[in-house]
């Protein structure tokens, strides 16, 4: 893996005006102003940061270059392009701007949708859920953002703020749906779906369960061909006030949904996923304490459509703090057309002195049953100072055992001299986790945990990202950030585009 401070050169440009920007025959990091550029990067493998600006014309020329660009940038000659996605539109006083966390995204077919959250709050949640659209396997995108949901939605709804955006397709009825966490003051809480014919314009949301306080839901849909309870939707979340983990079900696309079921006691984190065969399997952490850096990553899975459940461990959890960043580790969880199951976290078993995590898979192959011993993903040497988390793992449902996974590294020995900066990589799999490809490098310019909204916890780019396969395309969506405008912050969603290997 690239280190993240060592760059051949820096290029950067006054920020008061507009610039044209020739970089050089090395490779070298060249930052753009927050007005239109043209930057002209030349021969060598370059790191271009275009986004937060106006419209920016960028030439790549040759080598291979990394690219972070605003989603009306124009760019030529660039290999590794991520696109921002986020554009934080609101000035409440509660919230930091600009700011966009914790993107969640499903593909179906061509088409991906991801939301996220909009204009984050230190004290937890955001003003709004932001959505986007890519028609196209990610390569061009349109934003939205969801309506009646809080008062800063347009038209308003009830809620003060939202959180935990979740996204799903429901093939059987042709629905795109984004569940969300909302809180209404500090009184109640409150599990809203929105529902959408193309992922662009979105309806007013429904309520699926309220309650003093719940948190982290997720949602999938059984999309399976010839399983009993296709079309049937699954909203999971976790009600601290009842100690008790909750499932809910929806067999008309989402419009509404059958009575709270308990599942098991208490988890965090819920990741279902649906087996061809109707199997529901739910994945989540059961941790020890609030700092949740060790307990057991656990299953539950239903046969039966939700109706019952039954609980097996898949493997004990030894974590690292990520400090100063919020980063807890949660699994992220996926399926392949196979029905294996990969679920991702990060975990330090394999460093000594748990010095540092690395993110580790576990599979099951019988529906949740059993779960292999936890595998170290390499994305760098086990004596390295590499901390990794917030995986996003993918399943190929058209290839068996073909995986991506994204995740945020930084280095622990900067963090420890105070120069914590954040890397975003990629790395895929063929054969199911056996081997793994070496990681790529998705941003093009590493970003201080200062420059980051705060949370409980720490500095935040969000509890989870994301990665999806939509056709031959891997499109993996996560944040970045870019230095500060005085008071302002400059962090936001981004999505990639790549070729599947």
């Amino acid at each position: 893996m690239r280190r993240l401070v060592v760059l051949a050169a820096l290029v950067l440009a006054a920020p008061a005006a507009a610039a044209t920007i020739h970089g050089s025959l090395r490779g070298e990091l060249i930052v753009g102003t927050a007005a239109p550029d043209r930057i002209h990067a030349a021969a060598g493998n370059d790191f271009v940061q275009s986004a937060f600006g106006g419209v920016d014309t960028v030439d790549c020329g040759a080598g291979d270059d990394v690219v972070s660009a605003d989603a009306t940038d124009r760019l030529s000659g660039c290999e590794t392009v991520s696109r921002r996605l986020s554009v934080d539109p609101y000035t409440n006083p509660d919230s930091q701007h600009e700011t966009a966390v914790e993107p969640d995204s499903f593909a179906f077919g061509s088409t991906v949708v991801t939301a996220f959250q909009l204009g984050r709050r230190a004290g937890g949640a955001a003003a709004n859920i932001g959505t986007a659209v890519s028609r196209d396997a990610g390569r061009t995108w349109q934003r939205a953002a969801l309506p009646s949901v809080t008062v800063n939605s347009s038209p308003p709804g009830p809620e003060s703020s939202a959180s935990d955006p979740a996204v799903a397709y429901d093939a059987a009825h042709g629905v795109w749906l984004v569940s969300a966490l909302t809180l209404e003051g500090n009184s109640s809480s409150h599990v809203y779906v929105s529902r959408s014919t193309d992922g662009l314009h979105w309806q007013a949301p429904v309520t699926v369960a309220s309650g003093p306080l719940l948190d982290k839901e997720w949602i999938v849909c059984d999309n399976g061909a010839t399983s009993p309870f296709r079309g049937r939707c699954y909203a999971e979340y976790t009600d601290d006030q009842l100690n008790q983990t909750v499932s809910q079900f929806s067999n008309d696309g989402g419009a509404t949904w059958s009575a709270p079921v308990r599942s098991t006691s208490i988890l965090v984190g819920t990741q279902p996923v649906v087996r061809s065969d109707g199997t529901l399997v739910v994945v989540a952490g059961d941790y020890n304490g609030d700092e949740a850096l060790t307990g057991f990553i656990v299953s539950i899975r239903s046969t039966d459509g939700g109706v019952t459940f039954t609980r097996t461990n898949v493997a004990a959890l030894h974590a690292k703090d990520n400090n100063p960043l919020r980063a807890i580790s949660l699994p992220s969880v996926d399926i392949d057309s196979a029905g294996t199951i990969y679920a991702s976290w990060p975990d330090c078993r394999f460093r000594t002195g748990c010095a540092a995590n690395d993110i580790v898979v576990s599979t099951s192959a019988d529906g949740g049953l059993t779960w292999t011993v936890p595998s170290r993903v390499p994305l760098a040497a086990a004596s390295s100072a590499v901390d990794a988390f917030i995986p996003g793992i993918a399943a190929d449902p058209a290839q068996p055992g073909r995986l991506a996974l994204v995740y945020a590294w930084y280095s622990t020995t900067a963090c420890r001299a105070g120069a914590c900066s954040l890397g975003i990589g990629l790395t895929t799999s063929s054969d199911g986790g056996a081997t793994w490809t070496t990681p790529r490098r998705l941003h093009a310019q590493p970003f201080s945990t200062s420059w980051l909204p705060r949370a409980e916890g720490g500095r935040m780019v969000g509890d989870y990202f994301s990665t999806s396969f939509a056709g031959d395309r891997i499109v993996p969506v996560f944040a970045l950030a870019a230095s500060p405008l005085g008071t302002r912050l400059r962090e936001g969603i981004f999505a990639a585009s790549l070729l599947a290997p």
